[in-house]
């Protein structure tokens, strides 16, 4: 495995961390953090599909667009995001976008450095096949005790709800003010832990040019998340809570 180090700061990721490595394999290619350094994760990052094809796999995940398999090394739990192909003429898009895996891999990082807690990254994988991008994998370490914030409803304990919506809020706030939009902003994608709530899906993750393009977009992200808890999950409870908490932070809120 061929590893090289950013030099300079044109590369993507030699803003985030002098910690950056990056690599490359044959027809795989991609960056890890260098304090993540063993033998172990060289070869998964050189076979990144082992997780799923072990007899033993741990699949936490799987459908036509993503998958998500448990691995351990080194002593702790993480978890494989594999990114599939669907058809020739998805491949065909993924030459004219960014790699999702890549996208996730330096957005969690930035996140962390602002101050919103997303999941730990560890590195990132991408195929080519004849030039073209084909899968990709996002390793990042397991958060233990996770919960997805999806199950709550208006029995939950208040005290629960008033700590995500806090959190979730919290987090929208460090975001605007470094002009950044999630793409996906509904509670499944978010991960609370006892005293936390983590930002996960960062695959439309954006930091935009502009504050008002960032405005746009965050109004997208509170449309998405004010419509899980009016239409696709109802929860008038936490739907009142959530519109008065995001006002209350200067964040317009869509009538109902």
């Amino acid at each position: 495995m061929t590893v090289r180090y950013p030099s300079n700061a044109k590369n993507t990721f030699s803003r985030l961390s002098e910690d950056v490595s990056e690599w490359q394999h044959g027809n795989l290619c991609g960056h890890f953090f260098s304090r993540h350094r063993s033998p172990l994760l060289e070869h998964l990052l050189k076979y990144p599909d082992t997780p799923f094809s072990v007899a033993d796999a741990c699949i936490l995940k799987t459908d036509i667009k993503t998958a998500l398999a448990l691995t351990s090394f080194d002593g702790k739990q993480f978890v494989v995001k594999r990114y599939n192909v669907a058809h020739i003429f998805h491949r065909i898009r993924l030459a004219f976008q960014s790699s999702r895996a890549k996208n996730n891999f330096a957005f969690a990082k930035l996140l962390g450095e602002i101050g919103v807690p997303s999941i730990q990254p560890v590195a990132w994988v991408q195929e080519r096949i004849y030039g073209l991008r084909a899968r990709s994998w996002f390793i990042y370490e397991h958060i233990d005790e996770e919960m997805s914030a999806y199950p709550l409803t208006d029995q939950s304990d208040v005290n629960v709800i008033d700590h995500a919506l806090y959190q979730m809020t919290q987090n929208l706030v460090a975001m605007r003010n470094h002009r950044l939009s999630h793409g996906d902003m509904k509670p499944p994608n978010l991960l609370h832990t006892r005293d936390r709530v983590v930002l996960i899906d960062l695959d439309a993750m954006r930091q935009h040019k502009s504050q008002r393009q960032c405005d746009r977009a965050l109004a997208k992200d509170i449309s998405r998340w004010m419509r899980w808890w009016r239409s696709d999950n109802p929860q008038p409870m936490i739907s009142q809570k959530s519109e008065k908490i995001l006002k209350n932070a200067g964040f317009e809120v869509p009538d109902s």
